[in-house]
């Protein structure tokens, strides 16, 4: 009786692993490779400082919008910081840490692209084939290893609740699509329109139950969320950051406002993979389309969960069109794109014998990677060496009580571990009008609160406002600069300080 057993017990062991896909692993382990070849010395720009550095006051203890204030969702702050901590059990650079999260976070987005449209399609080459081409976006690959980005992590999310969405896992569904808006808010539309969509596939005495799970799934990070906030005090701050200053002060430029200059900065952040994501693009719509038809929704689910990603698409399109300032925010459309090859891949190879098709899909993702490796591989950026050096700099000639202010520029602040005196440091994209509002005396208050506490060093991106004028031109002198920032030293620190700052920085600059 016992052979038996031990026969049933392989059998059933054979079936499950002839049920498991051996290819998410190669697509992760793919992913891994191209995302590393790129390196992680890549260019520290105020955006990605402004999460790094709210990522390590999290770490520090302070709550998120506390530390410094933006515009984003609380994770945007709080999912860095776990790199930070990583980084600090482990013993190592802090940034470092949290790229490497990052990094894994961007390669599960690959697997999970692989696995959307393994399961909408019903086949691994089309998954294989979406994977491929979201690969070939090298503005993922820029931020993959070169982070922390807020935008990667809003995908990773966006994409679980596609996945929901379409297996109408509910509650799943409305707990990741509240992830990705507690990440970043312009996730909330685009999830929203995919799980209206696939409701239209639900029987209509199941809606009612579907919507109020999804509602209970959303509603578990949001209160989570909220008591965090009550507990740490920080409540009226986290709602201005999260809802006012977006919904008040935030102005969204259009696209179109500069269509050839907005196009050419797409092109810049993507290259040639721009045309993979307007063909996804326009087959994913095109794809989409049958559902129109009652016949085709009570029949076949597939194709409204195909449609619920369209609708996904067409408002992520939508949105881009309506608030674009550079190429990252393309990244709201990229899933959608990268399903809409995964879908072509599945009609081309539904007419063709299995191994022809099979030949044409592994042309295409060998054609893929070799753009993917090429652009890792030959877009290398190592400012960041660079930023360290003229950092490392600046502290030698300081007193080890030194202080740093961040004029749009927290760089400094992350890669010196120095903590800016106020939480306000960006001063664009309305953030200026509503310190003007809520600060006492409004920008000229703050700009001669700056000057009564005399932080040691400041350091400025852009131009010098004229309500910082009088006291940066009275007070300090320029001392150098490093990529993203120009360092101002207070003149309190003596002729031969500033002076060696200079001459350091000088002697740099003719080697």
């Amino acid at each position: 009786m016992r052979i038996w057993s031990d026969l049933r017990s392989a059998t059933e062991l054979r079936r499950w692993l002839g049920r498991v896909d051996p290819v998410p692993p190669v697509v992760g382990a793919v992913a891994l490779i191209v995302f590393t070849q790129h390196g992680f010395d890549g260019y520290l720009s105020r955006d990605l400082a402004i999460y790094s550095y709210g990522g390590q006051q999290v770490a520090n203890g302070v709550p998120p919008y506390l530390g410094i204030l933006n515009r984003a969702g609380p994770l945007a702050h709080l999912i860095p910081a776990i790199g930070v901590v990583g980084a600090r059990i482990g013993g190592f650079d802090e940034l470092l840490g949290m790229r490497l999260l990052f990094l894994i976070i961007a390669v599960a987005c690959v697997c999970l692209v692989y696995l959307l449209g393994r399961d909408l399609f019903a086949s691994r080459l089309a998954g294989l084939a979406a994977a491929a081409a979201f690969l070939t976006f090298s503005g993922f690959i820029e931020y993959a290893s070169n982070g922390p980005r807020e935008k990667t992590a809003m995908v990773l999310f966006l994409l679980c609740t596609l996945v929901a969405v379409t297996k109408q896992r509910w509650v799943a569904a409305g707990l990741s699509l509240s992830l990705a808006t507690l990440v970043l808010q312009l996730a909330f539309p685009v999830g929203l329109a995919a799980m209206l969509v696939a409701l239209v596939g639900v029987r209509p005495g199941e809606r009612i139950r579907a919507l109020i799970r999804f509602a209970v799934g959303g509603l578990v990070p949001t209160s989570i969320c909220v008591l965090y906030f009550v507990a740490a005090g920080a409540l009226e701050e986290s709602i201005d950051a999260f809802l006012l200053i977006n919904a008040r002060y935030s102005l969204a430029v259009p696209l179109t406002s500069d269509l050839t200059g907005n196009w050419s900065a797409l092109q810049n952040g993507y290259g040639a993979s721009l045309w993979v994501m307007v063909v996804g693009l326009a087959v994913l719509l095109i794809l989409s389309l049958p559902a129109l038809r009652r016949e085709n929704r009570r029949r076949d689910p597939a194709v409204v969960a195909v449609s619920a990603v369209g609708a996904a698409g067409i408002v992520a399109l939508g949105w881009t069109f309506r608030d674009f300032d550079d190429w990252p925010d393309a990244f709201l459309v990229l899933p959608m794109a990268a399903i809409g090859i995964g879908g072509i891949t599945k009609v081309v190879t539904e007419r063709l014998a299995p191994r022809v098709a099979l030949s044409v899909t592994l042309i295409w993702v060998a054609a893929a990677m070799t753009a993917a490796v090429s652009f890792s591989v030959t877009d290398r950026d190592h400012r960041l060496t660079s930023q360290r050096r003229s950092v490392a700099v600046m502290l030698e000639q300081l007193p080890s009580d030194s202080t740093f202010l961040s004029i749009n520029s927290p760089q400094a602040l992350v890669l010196s571990g120095k903590t800016n005196p106020t939480r306000h440091q960006t001063f664009t994209s309305g953030m200026d009008r509503y310190l003007d509002d809520i600060y006492p005396g409004g920008l000229r208050g703050f700009g001669e609160r700056i000057g009564l506490e005399e932080p040691t060093m400041i350091t400025l991106k852009g131009e010098v406002r004229p309500w910082f004028a009088e006291t940066l031109e009275s007070e300090y002198r320029r001392v150098g600069s490093a990529p993203g920032w120009v360092w101002y030293a207070h003149r309190s620190l003596g002729p031969d300080v500033l002076s060696a700052m200079q001459s350091h920085r000088a002697h740099r600059k003719s080697r």
